[in-house]
């Protein structure tokens, strides 16, 4: 059937008025979102209480949403990183369930861990979906990757809430800090999750202009980060939060360039042959000299073997649970690292 030209033309200027419409609730959508530097967390506040939203890195378009209204008294995490971030709002009490408590480093859940108050959930398969709900967990966190997922879809008859965390995907230091404030939520601490990243990012973003101050020339120290497996040098790639956060410190990372969020790999000969630059190893996986040569006899032929070499090693659990919640920490000492270490540090020690 043919429709007459004013029909046509209002149906037209119908769609144009819905899709500003849309236009419009996207706009309040995105100004209404509380996180200001992630990709992936959204949250948004309502009468009803805190809308999540949690995108999906590798789907695009699936997101996970859900809303909080109150705040859970049992928390399982499977990730040391999230320990930190409870921890960071000293809301670790509410800690059931770890996924390895060897892993762990907070002082007070390693003694709630002792009194059996934190169940350790480690099995051959990741962790025990029996002893979560021995727990009696209400939510449970996990970072999306390996076979969690599957492993959680078992709980949902339990009502136990599985919430996928990703801020290890996020490649800006800030954006993964700011996944603290979906455990401020889920703890009932939202403001004091929200005044903690403020410091933070207060702290981080103040450090970064010291350290463009304090560069009066373009003669940035060289450094190469990472280390051997096998025959192949794996290190962080350059759009890595790793690689963005060497640039913030003041350092001229070797694979600034490399592609990609995550690791790149490089033959030997290739770091034989830039290695000449190369001024400063950060992250070689050990925290002696005489274990570094134990594990990778070939490293005694780089020519970077004996300059300055700096590792977390000696606080490792520190280190991983901590670190995403503290870039400020970790700005500092690699700050401190680029102009030779004046005092003690959060994570890092000299390599002797």
């Amino acid at each position: 059937m043919l429709r007459s030209p004013t029909s046509l033309f209002s149906l037209v200027i119908f769609f144009l008025l819905l899709g500003c419409k849309d236009q419009q609730r996207l706009e309040l959508s995105a100004k209404d979102n509380l996180c200001k530097y992630s990709k992936y967390l959204h949250i948004y506040q309502s009468s009803k209480g805190y809308k999540i939203e949690i995108s999906n890195p590798d789907q695009q378009g699936k997101v996970q949403a859900f809303i909080i209204n109150k705040p859970f008294e049992r928390i399982a995490v499977l990730s040391a990183t999230h320990v930190g971030m409870l921890s960071a709002i000293h809301q670790q009490q509410k800690i059931c369930a770890v996924s390895d408590s060897k892993y762990l480093y907070n002082p007070i859940l390693k003694k709630r861990l002792d009194q059996n108050r934190v169940t350790d959930l480690r099995s051959e398969l990741g962790f025990s979906s029996e002893k979560l709900l021995r727990s009696k967990a209400q939510v449970v966190i996990y970072s999306g990757f390996g076979n969690e997922s599957q492993q959680l879809k078992r709980l949902e008859e339990a009502n136990i809430l599985s919430i996928a965390n990703y801020e290890w995907r996020e490649n800006t230091p800030l954006a993964r800090a700011e996944w603290v404030l979906l455990f401020g939520i889920l703890s009932g601490q939202f403001e004091e999750a929200r005044q903690f990243f403020k410091r933070v990012e207060g702290n981080y973003l103040h450090l970064q202009t010291q350290v463009l101050q304090n560069n009066h020339s373009n003669q940035l120290p060289v450094l190469i980060s990472g280390n051997l497996y096998g025959d192949q040098w794996i290190a962080p790639a350059g759009q890595s939060f790793e690689a963005r956060i060497y640039k913030d410190a003041g350092f001229a990372y070797l694979f600034s360039k490399a592609q990609g969020s995550g690791s790149v790999f490089k033959s030997l000969p290739e770091i034989l042959q830039k290695g000449t630059a190369v001024g400063l190893w950060l992250n070689p996986g050990q925290p002696t000299r005489s274990g570094l040569l134990k594990q990778y006899p070939k490293a005694k032929f780089f020519p970077f073997f004996n300059k300055c070499i700096f590792c977390y090693t000696a606080n490792t659990n520190k280190y991983w649970e901590q670190v995403a919640v503290r870039p400020d920490w970790l700005l500092e000492d690699l700050s401190q690292i680029a102009l030779k270490p004046t005092k003690k540090m959060h994570f890092y020690a000299l390599v002797k």
